[in-house]
């Protein structure tokens, strides 16, 4: 990870097929919204989630400044506003209340034999 990793922002797949459906049927409005459950998370914040569910512990290993670090690590900040979606009428999850089950589901996914 980067030294000083930064939060980003993150959808379920379930809720972005949602918010898809959503804007493109059941609305009246043009323009862009974004798509992003409410709260922030670091890679720490996802590796204690990893952990908290296989009863882990997680080992961070921090890279040189222009290392080549995991794909959730940032070093600058990549998150956006989901305000607009939420002022249009669009119900946004707390990525908490389903982050939980995705972690589940993806160790459950990785366990499976293959066919």
């Amino acid at each position: 990870m980067h030294a000083k990793p930064l939060p980003t922002v993150f959808i379920h797949y379930e809720e972005l097929a949602d918010l898809l459906l959503w804007a493109t049927t059941a609305t009246g409005f043009t323009g862009p919204v974004n798509a992003c459950s409410d709260g922030l998370l670091d890679v720490r914040d996802l590796t204690a989630a990893v952990a908290a569910r296989t009863g882990g512990e997680p080992v961070h290993r921090t890279v040189a400044a222009g290392g080549t670090a995991s794909p959730f690590s940032f070093d600058r900040h990549c998150s956006m506003s989901n305000t607009r979606a939420k002022r249009l009428g669009f119900a946004i999850s707390r990525v908490t209340d389903w982050l939980p089950g995705a972690v589940a589901e993806t160790l459950g996914a990785s366990a499976a034999p293959a066919a």
